[in-house]
């Protein structure tokens, strides 16, 4: 079956992030050690939540503040808690080739606060015409429903999709809907697989 769509993951595909330059700027404001705030925000999953569309932002606003005693505004809170990417260029200067070829969809477990600065400040739409975020659908990776919302998307098959992945487990979530899948660990092995679905 002849690739005809490319689904990609954001985070650490597209971009990569670091969490603990956010927990770092709001633990000095706190007064307290990085890890409290990472341990409150990640490894408490309250971020889940918040991926999740189980949680506003203003509420999850709400509970960092309250917890660390933090009296900053909210847009103060949201340009710390997403100033925290920077572009993968490879992978961009790629995907902008294939681009007119193939169609490009992104599939992302992401907030709405995480996901607003990426479209701000990264060139997402000079590659992607549409995507899928989980807190807008409620689902997040490995849940079936969230890859195949990004296949009917594409308007072709799930056998005529790739779908790039830096998790294997979501990978593997994609295999089982029937898309091709690559878990992506850096560029040169990124085109290797491509290149063996007759993509490059």
């Amino acid at each position: 079956m002849i690739i005809k769509a490319i689904i990609s993951d954001l985070g650490r595909v597209f971009v990569n992030f670091d969490h603990s330059i956010s927990c770092r700027r709001l633990a000095k404001l706190a007064k307290c050690a990085p890890e409290d705030v990472y341990n409150f925000i990640y490894r408490n999953k309250t971020d889940i939540s918040l991926d999740r569309g189980e949680l506003a932002p203003k509420e999850f606003y709400r509970l960092v503040k309250e917890r660390f005693e933090l009296t900053l505004s909210y847009k103060d809170f949201k340009d710390i808690f997403a100033d925290i990417f920077t572009l993968i260029a490879p992978v961009f200067n790629l995907y902008v080739k294939l681009k007119k070829k193939y169609k490009f969809v992104f599939l992302s477990n992401t907030n709405i606060i995480h996901f607003e600065t990426v479209l701000k400040k990264m060139p997402l739409k000079t590659v992607f015409e549409t995507g899928v975020l989980s807190y807008k659908e409620g689902i997040m990776k490995p849940h079936p429903g969230i890859y195949l919302k990004a296949v009917k998307l594409t308007g072709y098959k799930p056998e005529e999709c790739v779908y790039i992945d830096d998790i294997q487990e979501f990978v593997d979530a994609a295999e089982l809907v029937g898309l091709k899948a690559i878990k992506y660990k850096n560029i040169k092995q990124l085109r290797r697989e491509l290149a063996k679905l007759g993509v490059l």
